[in-house]
């Protein structure tokens, strides 16, 4: 009996010594966004700095655990996250606290005015859920802070202005003609990142009806450019960048098309990285959003931005992994594709070890399967993709999606959530080449395990939205805003 009872014993621990390393099997009565943003909010990582909000909800106390977050576009992203899913359960009491600390830090803060770096100027989307709270009839109406929002983001305008005028592509006679830089010093490259960094923002500031000279069809001579040189029809996914001037990119591991009608000739990155496509799909699905709340749902435009969102919509779904619902790196391959340091296109000592041995393989990827996830169920939640589209279950592969990145990626328990298997970044130009072992070996796309922030703000977008589809069913709670009830109503009478 004793023997038994120690065996028992010993299946006990190592069945939860096996979860440990697991991490977290999805549940569908937790709300993830809540205990994510509770755990995570006053203590994140921007790239390997730490950074938080203030929180008192937080395990972690009344003010930031770490340093506050400066304004740039990945503190910009983890408010955004808080915000939307503030804006969903703001009838609860415990949500209060994620808008005052969001607001606290973005009412002592000035929003970029200048060219240069799209990357900077979408920062500037933090005063929409600000604003969303404290304009006439918001949960805490106040007109001070109000104006102050609404000043911020004409600031965010005229960037985006002193961008178009300084750093947009010429003389190409193709699409790629006004389409913006991603940043100043990538002469004439357009990156999938910069659909959601730049004409998703105008879109936005358009439709909260700030003040500009740029149009509704910048935004779409915008995303008209980057489709036209980024869309790959044959693998129904978007390269990461282009460049209308071989001088300006182009290293080895990218690929020149002279007969590149489309962009003029020029060259194009040659692989897809996974959260390039996820910040183009969600892109489209937030400036579909924006259209409809200006009023131009049965233009003609809108049915174009609808239309690259089905395509894209289409091609990521059959890239999904079907056994963890979630995708890879790159998206092209599985883990068998792997890159050992010295053994890229170009032989050289850009490419470091970022892991044991100096070989890393693709691997799944936690920010890009998020901002799929979010973009699909958005999309879905909006009526702007169908369940099914060109014979493809897109509401399936949604919902697979998400609980496939809580299985894959939550690690912790309630009140230490960390979102792991991220990469850290990624960029192309100069040294990076945007080879397939740049994106898995090269000097800055370490694989972080610590919540950085370019995954943590897409988690949050990826679970509100999962909560808005599929309400978890533990203890009863406030309708959320928006009077978007989702109970069952019975009337009973005698």
């Amino acid at each position: 009996m004793k023997k038994h009872f120690l065996c028992a014993a010993l299946l006990v621990l190592v069945c939860c010594m096996s979860q440990e390393v697991k991490g977290v099997t999805f549940d569908p009565t937790v709300r993830y966004s809540r205990e994510v943003i509770d755990a995570r909010m006053t203590c994140w990582k921007n790239k390997s700095s730490n950074a938080g909000f203030p929180n008192a909800n937080s395990t972690n106390g009344s003010t930031s655990a770490c340093t506050t977050a400066t304004w740039d576009y990945v503190p910009g992203v983890v408010a955004k996250g808080i915000l939307d899913v503030w804006a969903y359960y703001q009838d609860s009491t415990w949500a209060e606290a994620w808008y005052n600390g969001l607001s606290t830090w973005a009412l002592s803060k000035t929003a970029e005015n200048t060219g240069g770096s799209l990357d900077d100027l979408n920062c500037t989307k933090v005063y929409f859920g600000v604003y969303d709270g404290c304009k006439v009839g918001g949960k805490y109406e106040n007109s001070t802070n109000a104006t102050y929002c609404m000043t911020q983001m004409g600031r965010g305008a005229d960037g985006l202005e002193d961008h178009d005028s300084k750093y947009s592509i010429s003389g190409t006679s193709s699409t790629a003609d006004g389409g913006w830089y991603h940043k100043s010093d990538y002469g004439k490259q357009m990156w999938c990142d910069g659909a959601y960094m730049g004409p998703a923002l105008l879109a936005q500031l358009l439709a909260y009806g700030v003040s500009t000279t740029l149009t509704w069809s910048d935004v779409m001579t915008q995303f008209n450019a980057s489709w036209g040189g980024l869309w790959d029809s044959s693998a129904e996914l978007l390269w990461h960048c282009f460049s209308t001037d071989k001088s300006t990119g182009g290293a080895s591991g990218w690929v020149y098309e002279v007969d590149q009608p489309k962009i003029g000739g020029g060259y194009h990155s040659a692989e897809y990285w996974g959260r390039a496509c996820g910040w183009y799909i969600m892109a489209l699905v937030d400036v579909l959003e924006a259209m409809e709340k200006a009023g131009k749902k049965n233009d003609a435009d809108f049915l174009v931005i609808q239309g690259y969102l089905k395509q894209l919509a289409v091609g990521l779904v059959k890239r999904q992994d079907a056994t963890s619902g979630c995708w890879y790196q790159l998206l092209q391959y599985d883990d068998s594709k792997c890159a050992t340091q010295g053994t890229d296109a170009t032989g050289s000592s850009t490419y470091k070890n970022v892991s044991s041995g100096g070989t890393q393989c693709n691997y799944l990827e936690s920010s890009g399967s998020c901002l799929i996830t979010g973009a699909l169920l958005k999309g879905l939640r909006l009526g702007y993709l169908n369940n099914t589209e060109s014979g493809i279950n897109i509401q399936a592969a949604a919902k697979e999606g998400y609980e496939g990145i809580i299985n894959t990626f939550l690690t912790g328990t309630a009140g230490s959530y960390q979102i792991t298997k991220s990469c850290e970044s990624a960029g192309l130009g100069s040294n990076r080449n945007g080879s397939a072992a740049y994106y898995l070996i090269g000097r800055d796309v370490s694989i972080r395990n610590d919540s950085e922030g370019k995954a943590l703000g897409p988690f949050l977008m990826a679970a509100v939205e999962y909560e808005r589809a599929y309400p978890p069913a533990a203890a009863p709670e406030p309708e959320p805003a928006g009077g978007e009830c989702r109970c069952l109503r019975v009337t009973i009478s005698e």
